[in-house]
């Protein structure tokens, strides 16, 4: 993928890494095959390759996330079933790592939603917490 970042950008070294991933990816679609999210969604921002064009666009112009962009990257499940498929060996996990991290300095999430992640934190990670949770 071609990209247009400014010398600028390339000093932060999360930019220059994302640049690094997202000229990777040459577009094939083999990612969307095995995306839980576009298979059960349709739409093309809910794939890897949406996603892709989401951050490139979000980072290369500088811009903060908006409610767009950070819908379709939280769908995002992590499960790494695109990194398996792609051919061209695209790195996603880290570039979404990276969108997240933008995403965090750059957008407000509403108090319900920060609410409810706090929860997933607290609850998620400890199986005896989510054991009681679940009961």
């Amino acid at each position: 993928m071609q990209t247009n970042f400014s010398l600028a950008q390339l000093a932060d070294p999360h930019v220059a890494e994302s640049e690094k991933i997202l000229r990777k990816c040459v577009h094939c679609g083999f990612c969307t095959a095995t995306c839980p999210t576009y298979v059960t969604l349709g739409n093309e921002l809910d794939s890897p390759r949406g996603r892709i064009y989401l951050i490139k666009d979000m980072l290369e112009n500088g811009r903060p996330a908006d409610k767009q962009i950070v819908t379709h990257i939280d769908r995002c499940l992590s499960c790494l079933a695109c990194m398996t498929t792609c051919p061209s060996g695209v790195n996603y996990m880290h570039l979404v790592d990276h969108a997240r991290v933008h995403i965090e300095e750059t957008y407000r999430r509403s108090p319900l939603d920060r609410l409810m992640r706090a929860m997933l934190a607290f609850v998620l990670p400890y199986p005896s917490r989510f054991r009681a949770a679940l009961k």
